[in-house]
């Protein structure tokens, strides 16, 4: 987008639509110690919203490839100087302006954002009027309560803009994270307190779980099915004791197979591991995706789920796979059939409908496994709107 003004306004943006995953943002300025630059990037941020003396501070930084920098604007003049800034190479994310009119209009078509103060009625309408005409407004409001920001947010919400509220701490990013249900889009936090760092970073990452809906699913038929082809998917996170991996062989839905965090007599557990099953099945992953197991590679995405139903993203590092003997699974929940091929052996375990560790060859008929009903009807792990029969 371009910067508005107020000769010739842009058309407001009312696509509708997520404007995208909760992001953890640090201010950056002259009095941001290079400490906290290196925490952040330790915790996990990845982008920085910047003033012209920040930008020699994160200068002096190596910072990770990653990073994106938004840099703030006070005149429209000085856009060339701060585009060309060594350390904004490869790295611009959106250019700030505190006014539109400090916004370049010509030599510059990339995203554009607006650094707001709200303090009142009338500075709450302005924000709501650039809404749709920005990719970005950041947010400074002078009082504690959240109202002003419900408000932003429920204009924002069908339009393409990100919003972003600056803070202090992160207790108030995690409030911020929580209004109106889905939250800001970006906190940005504005502190040179390690401590309040790091715990908008662990705010941040709880942010990205959604809530499945995980229901009881009763077992119809256990069947030990010749040798097939068996996936481990080894990622790069540590898995808890209650986590696993929804698997399936339709896009109905599946069962949850729990992580190698328990004990095994013979061998080291592998808390990074899930011994997911056959080559063929989908295993659940985030942004609404379904994927084969044939499919993922080190670099891919799945959900981690907890026995909650919490689910959380993270990397597959590596897919191992081997032949091994499998155990063909079916169940029913609420009267719709799903199943699983998992591999046959006790240390392979699936998790119950009451949270319990069940291995896989002790399943037998009539046990309640836990599951996960989903709508059927899915091309290449996209869903879609179809007459679809699965068996």
């Amino acid at each position: 987008m371009t910067a508005p003004t107020t000769e010739n306004p842009v058309a407001r943006d009312t696509r509708p639509g997520k404007r995208g995953d909760q992001q953890a943002w640090l201010w950056v300025d002259a009095s941001t110690p290079v400490a906290v630059v290196d925490r952040a990037c330790q915790s996990g941020y990845e982008r920085f919203m910047a003033t012209v003396d920040g930008l020699d501070v994160l200068a002096s930084y190596q910072l990770p490839q990653r990073a994106l920098i938004s840099p703030v604007i006070e005149q429209a003049e000085d856009a060339a100087a701060i585009l060309e800034h060594p350390v904004i190479e490869g790295r611009l994310d959106c250019l700030v302006g505190t006014s539109p009119e400090a916004l370049p209009s010509s030599g510059y078509d990339g995203p554009v954002g607006l650094l707001e103060h709200v303090d009142d009625h009338d500075s709450l309408m302005r924000v709501v009027e650039h809404l749709g005409r920005v990719d970005l407004v950041a947010i400074v409001f002078k009082d504690p309560t959240n109202i002003p920001l419900e408000l932003v947010l429920a204009e924002a919400q069908h339009t393409s803009t990100r919003v972003a509220k600056i803070v202090q701490s992160g207790t108030d990013g995690e409030v911020s994270f929580m209004t109106m249900e889905s939250g800001a889009d970006i906190i940005v936090l504005r502190s040179t307190d390690i401590v309040e760092v790091t715990r908008l970073a662990d705010i941040a990452s709880e942010s990205t779980r959604q809530q499945l809906a995980l229901r009881p699913a009763t077992v119809t038929a256990v069947t030990h099915v010749p040798m097939g082809t068996r996936v481990c998917v080894d990622t790069t996170s540590a898995l808890g004791v209650d986590e696993g991996m929804l698997i399936g062989s339709t896009s109905t839905g599946g069962l949850m197979t729990c992580s190698e965090t328990h004990f095994l007599p013979y061998m080291n557990l592998r808390p990074f591991r899930v011994n997911a099953g056959a080559l063929h099945l989908y295993v659940w992953g985030p942004n609404d995706r379904a994927v084969y197991l044939s499919d993922l590679r080190a670099g891919s995405e799945v959900l981690a789920v907890n026995a909650e139903g919490r689910a959380r993203p993270v990397t597959v590092g590596r897919v191992k796979i081997e032949r091994r003997p499998l155990l063909l699974i079916e169940a029913e929940i609420d009267g719709r059939e799903v199943n699983t091929f998992i591999q046959d052996d006790w240390h392979v375990r699936m998790m119950g409908a009451d949270g319990e560790i069940r291995p896989s060859a002790e399943i037998k008929l009539g046990d309640r496994l836990l599951g996960y009903l989903d709508r059927p009807g899915r091309h290449v792990g996209i869903r879609i709107d179809e007459t679809i029969d699965e068996r």
